[in-house]
C-alpha cells in the first residue's frame, strides 16, 4: 500500500474518532481513573493518531515507487 493511501486511510480515522458521534459516547458523567471518560478518549485517540502517523511517515519505501 502506497503511503499516500496510508495517510488518506488515516485522516478518515481521525476524522471519525473527533466526530461528534464517537465523542457522543463518552459525554457522561463517569469517572475512569479518577478523570472524566470524555477526557481520556480525547488524549488516548490523539495519541492513537499520533502513533499511526508517525508509524505511516517512517514506513519503508512505496512499493509503486522507485527502489
Amino acid at each position: 500500500m502506497r503511503r499516500g493511501e496510508r495517510l488518506a486511510g488515516l485522516l478518515l480515522l481521525a476524522a471519525f474518532l473527533f466526530s461528534p458521534v464517537a465523542i457522543g459516547f463518552f459525554q457522561k458523567p463517569a469517572l475512569v481513573l479518577g478523570a472524566p471518560a470524555l477526557l481520556l478518549y480525547v488524549f488516548c485517540a490523539w495519541g492513537v493518531v499520533v502513533a499511526l502517523l508517525a508509524l505511516a511517515a517512517r514506513g519503508g519505501r512505496d512499493e509503486d515507487g522507485p527502489p
